[in-house]
């Protein structure tokens, strides 16, 4: 029995790496979106801690520890979604639109801007700003100057 047990501890040594390497490349086409996503994470979370000590509240472990279970959740429910998506309705989306993973992207998306309208909050609860109205204030300036650089022309 422990000749046994040995021989399989060995055996699952030697393939575990094998079975690592399977899996990442079986996710490596979202790599790029778990890599964006806790991005967006991690900025939210620093921005959080900056609205907290620019307003003197208290920072707790409970707070903190929310990070872990928001980035996992985030990255479980993108997994889940690209099986959906590679397994049941890759194939049907991309008879309509030539995007592929196309659900599994549009998760990541609403993901994403979870995460920078709460970062939004923060810059407005600390600066008075809007991260919005800042780009909106960038794309009229860009429009002016379009506009302005025409008239130069003729």
């Amino acid at each position: 029995m422990k000749i046994q047990l040995f021989i399989l501890l060995a055996s699952v040594r030697t393939s575990f790496p094998k079975i690592l390497a399977l899996i990442w490349t079986f996710f490596l086409p979202i790599t790029g979106l778990f890599l964006l996503v806790g991005f967006c994470i991690a900025l939210d979370t620093i921005s959080g801690i900056w609205k907290s000590r620019k307003l003197k509240i208290k920072i707790t472990s409970r707070k903190l520890s929310s990070i872990i279970s928001k980035m996992m959740l985030y990255q479980i429910t993108l997994i889940l979604f690209y099986l959906i998506d590679n397994f049941i309705l890759n194939q049907i989306m991309l008879k309509f639109f030539s995007v592929p993973l196309m659900l599994t992207k549009i998760v990541a998306l609403i993901l994403i801007s979870i995460e920078l309208m709460s970062l939004n909050e923060n810059i407005i609860a600390v600066k008075n700003f809007s991260l919005w109205d800042g780009m909106k204030n960038l794309f009229a300036r860009a429009k002016e100057i379009k506009t302005n650089l025409n008239e130069l022309k003729d």
